[in-house]
């Protein structure tokens, strides 16, 4: 399989005023550039990035899935969490998969097919968001998303790469789906290619009616219907009646301060703001700038507090279900034990997929969003809801498949998740906006690029642009750019190396934003479609 052409976009980042959008896909951060352009909030961008992304990046984002979205608003110099991560239907048992004997699941149920969906909230969440902290109206903001499907696009070209070569299964999903294989494939059974026109007019119809009619056509109406009909005639535990209860959540962010920022981050069900907590304060004793960017030293530093963070992580669950002491997983004194820790190990079970999108927006006001959401895996779960273009989520697969533990499936539950948006403030107004996909990674990539700028000092492309690695007590993941010398110092530590590619969306998505005296610079990922636009 030939490597995704990372150089096919030759500009990721722009300049501007004070607005500026970033997300995983340049027809996604026009729409929110315009948006801000035709006056509205930050919060009115970003509603506006998430619809476009359902449309022009399907694939790994979608009204099929959720997500959390931070948003900070600079006059009340408020900040807030929304949560519409997905939660577990009503008829899903907590031993829904089948297990082996080893407790894995078999025939991979909690990717594929009726029983890996939990009930999506994107739609909700920005219907939300845009209640509470807009300035304009969801038919206002989904009018890009509802063109891009009616009238078309050009397959960018790290879609065009996924649709070429089955990535997580996607022409598998496409054949065992005749709802997916009308849209994504063409009549002679072939796939869409890079620079090729595509339409999703079922979709556009679809975000076109819950946006002008409310968002119970989705949860109480045709969507909802739709959906319940085709689980219970196949066999999946979702119905109509466990949209209309889905409800997205306000939550308290969690806070913390490093190189005298203040910054706000995801709060539990997600595990990623309590992992940066706690990352940046087990960092603090070294000199990490001293040490050098990705030497020997400075990775072996950052992979000790790594492995005691993605430890830590099993400790971490849906709060409205599970006793989650927050204060005590960022107190100076769990802190201390996990730096002294040696019996920890790595590899929690249950966490986001690798196929996640984030996206940043600022205005000129100083308010912000950082906004992370996904539908786990490429093309989710592979079912599409009949007759509305959508596919649904995976996220089952992130709930623990063995009952009894804390972060195992119950009714209205919301997984754990890896997602870390952060915001980082200074006297109340945005300097960084950052996330990531990553699934897992999320933790390791969102904190390389925020050391990247704020210790080493780099600019935000050249932040986004840096060789990354991932460790969490297992082996050592490297992209193939970190030199050959440091590899083997490493190896002579006694870590594991594993090198993949020069480049690779393995490592991420990140789509990110920051403000200084000169205006806003967007930065975004070659990793993947990333670009950003300008107010």
């Amino acid at each position: 399989m030939a490597a995704y052409d990372h150089t096919a976009i030759k500009v990721r980042d722009a300049r501007g005023g004070a607005g500026m959008v970033s997300s995983g896909s340049g027809y996604a951060s026009e729409a929110g550039a315009q948006v801000l352009r035709d006056g509205g909030n930050a919060v009115d961008a970003a509603a506006a990035t998430s619809l476009a992304l359902s449309v022009a990046a399907t694939p790994y984002s979608g009204v099929g899935g959720g997500g959390f979205m931070l948003v900070h608003m600079a006059e009340r110099d408020m900040s807030l969490m929304l949560d519409y991560r997905e939660n577990s239907p009503a008829g899903a048992p907590a031993d829904l998969f089948n297990l082996d004997d080893e407790g894995n699941v078999t025939g991979e149920e909690n990717h594929l097919g009726v029983k890996a969906p939990a009930v999506p909230g994107t739609f909700a969440g920005m219907a939300m968001a845009l209640e509470k902290f807009g300035t304009i109206t969801l038919a206002q903001v989904a009018r890009h998303a509802v063109a891009y499907g009616r009238d078309g696009f050009a397959i960018t070209p790290f879609l065009g790469w996924v649709l070429g070569n089955d990535i997580d299964l996607a022409e598998t999903k496409f054949n065992r789906s005749e709802e997916a294989a009308k849209t994504w494939l063409k009549s002679d059974g072939s796939g869409y290619t890079t620079g090729e026109m595509f339409y999703n007019r079922e979709l556009a119809d679809t975000v076109e009616a819950v946006a002008t009619k409310g968002i119970g056509e989705f949860y109480e109406g045709p969507v909802a219907d739709s959906a319940g009909r085709y689980m219970e005639a196949n066999g999946g535990p979702m119905r109509a009646s466990d949209f209309a209860a889905y409800r997205p959540i306000l939550r308290t962010p969690i806070q913390g301060t490093f190189r005298g920022l203040r910054y706000v981050t995801s709060a539990p069900p997600s595990s990623g703001g309590i992992a940066m907590n706690q990352l940046y304060h087990m960092l603090e004793p070294y000199d990490l700038a001293a040490s050098g960017h990705n030497t020997v030293e400075t990775i072996d530093s950052m992979c000790k507090a790594y492995k005691q963070v993605y430890a830590a992580r099993d400790l971490i669950a849906d709060p409205d279900y599970e006793p989650i002491d927050i204060n005590r997983l960022t107190s100076r004194g769990f802190l201390a034990g996990l730096r002294e820790s040696a019996g920890l190990s790595g590899g929690s079970t249950g966490g986001d997929g690798s196929q996640t999108s984030h996206f940043s927006a600022v205005d000129s006001q100083g308010n912000a969003v950082a906004s992370t959401e996904s539908l786990e895996a490429f093309f989710g779960s592979g079912v599409v809801i009949p007759g509305t273009g959508v596919f649904l989520n995976n996220t089952m697969g992130d709930f623990d498949p063995v009952p009894g533990r804390l972060n195992s499936i119950a009714v209205g539950k919301r997984p754990r998740s890896a997602m870390s948006p952060i915001i980082f403030l200074r006297d109340g107004k945005p300097v960084l906006v950052v996330g990531s996909a990553a699934g897992p990674r999320i933790i390791t990539v969102v904190s390389q690029v925020v050391l990247n700028i704020l210790v080493h000092g780099m600019d935000i492309q050249s932040a986004i642009e840096a060789p990354r690695f991932h460790y969490d007590g297992g082996e050592l993941h490297v992209e193939g750019r970190i030199g050959q010398d440091v590899r083997e110092g490493l190896t002579a530590l006694g870590y594991k190396i594993v090198v993949a590619n020069d480049i690779t969306f393995e490592f991420g998505g990140v789509h990110a934003i920051t403000v200084g005296p000169d205006g806003a610079h967007g930065g975004a990922d070659p990793r993947r479609d990333g670009v950003a636009a300008a107010e």
